[in-house]
């Protein structure tokens, strides 16, 4: 077993040669029920070779949490090669795009040097790209062209879930209603942490593909940014 899949062994984590750091279980448990719902319906999503994994659980994830796992883990990427002498692990973040996922996105970049944005560490936005360069200086201005509508608007997972879900939500939770703000054609929710929690239980229950399918957009975005097709 090499130094990074002990590592992993130490959390509670799937390891694939493609690892992305979510801020927490919630997040990690979306993407997972995606995953689940395409397979039933034929399809592949993560497969064989990305795992998506909570950097922490409460005080130990969030973007803290996403920072010291990353920087971690890409300390021990070069180290362990496959047969042809390449890394045989890649790593990156992805963050709510708030102030806390902006931040940490900076204080990344400073501690790591080596590091870049839109390669090693991203933010969720409204619109999820299909990036075709592999510079990330042009992802960047390819997110920013396509999301200069919403470029006050904070973005985070609950986001990317439809609003037939969100309006099962309310129907059952009046009492946790999230506060709402728009731009453009897109809504940000900002829950409360009790209705956060109970928002995921009604989504991993009575989500479907369909509704999920931005957050299905998000992994193609991580995809295109690990080189994956």
């Amino acid at each position: 077993m090499d130094m990074l899949a002990a590592y992993v062994a130490s959390k509670p984590w799937v390891l694939r040669p493609n690892i992305v750091l979510v801020e927490g279980t919630t997040d990690e448990a979306l993407f997972q029920r995606a995953d689940e719902l395409s397979i039933q319906a034929g399809g592949t999503l993560l497969g064989n070779e990305l795992s998506i994994v909570a950097a922490g659980q409460r005080d130990r994830g969030g973007t803290f949490g996403v920072a010291r796992e990353l920087i971690t883990l890409r300390s021990m990427v070069p180290l362990v090669l496959d047969r042809q002498g390449r890394p045989a692990y890649r790593v990156i973040g992805l963050v709510d795009n708030d102030h806390a996922g902006r931040q940490i996105i900076k204080d990344v970049l400073k501690l790591d040097r080596a590091a870049a944005e839109f390669r090693d560490i991203v933010a969720m936005r409204p619109v999820s790209l299909n990036f075709a360069s592999r510079f990330p200086a042009d992802r960047k201005r390819e997110s920013e062209l396509a999301n200069g509508p919403y470029r006050t608007l904070d973005w985070e997972i609950e986001d990317a879930v439809s609003a037939r879900v969100i309006r099962l939500f309310e129907q059952r939770h009046s009492n946790l209603k999230p506060r709402k703000v728009r731009a453009a054609d897109k809504t940000h929710h900002e829950f409360s942490k009790d209705g956060k929690t109970a928002f995921h239980r009604v989504a991993q229950a009575e989500a479907t593909l369909d509704d999920l399918k931005e957050v299905v957009s998000i992994v193609a975005m991580i995809k295109a940014v690990m080189g994956l097709r």
